[in-house]
């Protein structure tokens, strides 16, 4: 008689999305486990991890362990299981019936025995019997910094933060923003310096944004980092020879889309009035795709385009390009446009058809990252990297914490210590731990209370659950069941 064959089905860590903030880069160890992982929140790009596993006759002497507290399981097709756990390092995974009937087998606490229980224990499925996995802190290896460009920008979005104005950096200022950022990083220890050129709209003043990289690539080169570069941009003034500067120096592009044709125009339109589409859409087509540029798309979600987001996806899908549903942020500029609040009833209905649009057309590159909100499903404990591993310049060298806070023209006081500047503003540093109403909450580790500053508009306190906490409940479980179809997808047991 054959002995069972159990498939369980991981992805070990998911690729990057781009955002217009920061992705945080929290290096932690979940502890308590037989097997210890360590898990870079900076998103790496690592190729799917498909493990099937004997059966093991080994005997064990390891310590009991028990089916983890909080475990989610969802039903897929062909006789597989979704599972995760609050302590999943890196999402769920898929177990076929061999596998899932092992799992189900440590409802009564048992040593682990056979080879899948140390796979199963690897991806906190199964926890020792007296503990559970922690929190522990590695070392950040990367630290991000936005440059704001220019003021100037041809668009009018209605829920842009930013004062338009024609003032930008200039050269001698970007070098010194740039000395600060490199001397922070090699006092600090970081690996990595990642740059986030952005605007306005940085492409306005793209020599400046040459000028820059060029400076920053060669203080990259004495220091010996790497560095890592991004555009933020609206899409419409690239040229081919721009793209081909971006290609050659490997500075990746973020464009934002909020649906498309008369959809994205209402919500970003040119300066004039006139929509922005059809020219954002030639740009991608026939100047940055023959140039072998795959840009991010951005998609701001609002309570005046949410029914728009599923087009926008359906575009991207189409072109194949990595995308991220984001949902709008009121600020000092918008707060008067009530058209834009996050409605709850509309946001989950847009964000659903926009999901039966993947579950449609599922890539099989991992895109579990961009699918809500700023959610980042390595597990973390912090939303960003605001008063850690991420600092904000103003056109003028002004150092602010968040992007978000540009309009209001408060900087933070001088420190010759860049990251102590950044990690005594106003925004601190609160673990979703540290949060009421998180602290339980079987998502808390992937969401980690949202956006810090959205929940302090609306409730005038850092240490509570997101505004919008109802919507990301809702959502988290059919986000885990796309990552679930996308991993069968990959292993070949769904069509392609």
């Amino acid at each position: 008689m054959s002995s069972p064959k159990y498939i369980v089905l991981t992805a070990q860590k998911t690729p990057e999305t781009e955002y217009d903030c920061a992705c945080p880069d929290m290096p932690v160890t979940l502890t308590a486990t037989p097997s210890k992982h360590e898990e870079d929140c900076a998103c790496p790009d690592t190729p799917l991890k498909i493990t099937t596993v004997p059966i093991s006759a080994t005997p064990s002497t390891h310590s009991p362990l028990r089916l983890t507290p909080q475990l989610y399981t969802d039903t897929l097709p062909h006789g597989y299981t979704l599972a995760f756990s609050p302590y999943s390092p890196a999402g769920p995974s898929v177990l076929n019936r061999a596998a899932f009937a092992r799992l189900q087998a440590f409802q009564t606490p048992q040593p682990p025995v056979e080879a899948v229980d140390f796979t199963l224990a690897a991806q906190n499925l199964l926890v020792p019997v007296d503990t559970l996995p922690e929190m522990a802190w590695g070392r950040v290896s990367t630290l991000t910094a936005w440059l704001h460009v220019t003021n100037a920008c041809n668009l009018d979005c209605p829920y842009c933060y930013v004062r338009k104005s024609t003032a930008h950096m200039s050269e001698a200022t970007g070098e010194q923003v740039l000395d600060r950022i490199f001397r922070s990083a090699v006092q600090h220890g970081f690996q990595t310096v990642k740059l986030k050129y952005a605007g306005g709209e940085a492409a306005l003043h793209f020599n400046m944004v040459q000028h820059l990289h060029h400076y920053a690539q060669s203080l990259a080169t004495r220091h010996h980092l790497d560095l890592q570069a991004v555009v933020l941009s609206n899409g419409t003034v690239w040229m081919p020879p721009m793209a081909h500067w971006l290609r050659e120096n490997g500075v990746k592009l973020m464009i934002s889309l909020d649906g498309t044709g008369a959809a994205h125009d209402a919500m970003r339109p040119t300066a004039g009035g006139k929509g922005s589409f059809a020219q954002i859409e030639k740009t991608v087509d026939t100047v940055l795709l023959p140039a072998g540029i795959r840009p991010d798309i951005s998609i701001t979600v609002s309570g005046s385009n949410a029914g728009a987001a599923a087009d926008a996806v359906a575009w991207a899908i189409e072109r194949d390009l990595p995308f991220s549903l984001n949902f709008y942020r009121e600020n000092a500029l918008s707060a008067d446009r009530h058209i834009l609040q996050l409605e709850e009833a509309r946001i989950i209905a847009g964000m659903r058809h926009a999901y039966q649009v993947i579950a449609a057309q599922l890539p099989t590159r991992p895109f579990m990252n961009g699918l809500l909100d700023r959610a980042q499903m390595d597990a973390h404990t912090h939303t960003c990297g605001v008063g850690q591993n991420y600092v904000v310049f103003s056109h003028s060298g002004a150092v602010h914490q968040c992007q978000m806070q540009l309009a209001n023209g408060v900087s933070l006081p001088v420190n010759t210590d860049l990251l102590a500047q950044v990690e005594n503003g106003k925004i601190p540093k609160i673990s979703v731990d540290e949060k009421d109403g998180c602290r339980t909450c079987l998502w808390r580790y992937r969401c980690t209370g949202g956006c810090p500053l959205e929940t302090y508009r609306a409730t005038g306190r850092y240490d509570v659950k997101s505004p919008h906490c109802n919507i990301y409940t809702a959502l988290f479980p059919e986000v885990l069941r796309l990552e679930g179809l996308r991993l069968l997808k990959k292993a070949g047991v769904l069509p392609a």
